[in-house]
């Protein structure tokens, strides 16, 4: 079975809010400089899973209207459009994140409350809903059958 943008968003949209949940969570641990050494590079590899994610979700949302028709309109377009500018600014705020020699929790935390994080992940969260009906009946799965009336 091949992937079709569909798939590889909701993938990417997996990989986004696991990534994003472990953040969180270090966040509020309160670790400063001092404690973060040893938890550093698995909190880099998380940031970095987010940053990848972020990619990969906008490459297949970007995607999705080659396959899906009913997508292909000057709507999704625009959506599409306007959200490349935050995945940059969002993937940018996480790479600068992944150079520091010490992460702590108040630099995710200050990072998690940049209306730019917000908005983006609310965004592919959206675009997931939006999307997840689109290949359910081809691999069986049922969100709900609608009937022809």
């Amino acid at each position: 079975m091949s992937d079709t943008p569909v798939t590889d968003l909701r993938d990417a949209i997996d990989r986004m809010e696991t990534a994003y949940e472990f953040l969180i969570s270090f966040a509020g641990q309160g670790v400063g400089r001092e404690g973060v050494q040893s938890s550093t590079d698995q909190i880099r590899e998380f940031v970095t899973d987010f940053e990848e994610g972020l990619e990969a979700g906008y490459a297949a949302a970007a995607a999705v209207p080659e396959v899906h028709e009913d997508l292909d309109t000057e709507a999704y377009e625009e959506f599409i459009q306007r959200l490349e500018p935050e995945v940059e600014e969002a993937r940018n705020a996480l790479r600068l994140l992944g150079e520091q020699d010490r992460i702590t929790s108040q630099q995710v935390d200050n990072m998690n409350g940049m209306s730019v994080f917000q908005s983006v992940v609310m965004k592919f969260f959206f675009l997931d809903e939006l999307t997840d009906h689109l290949e359910r009946s081809a691999d069986g799965g049922s969100g709900g059958a609608v009937e022809d009336v």
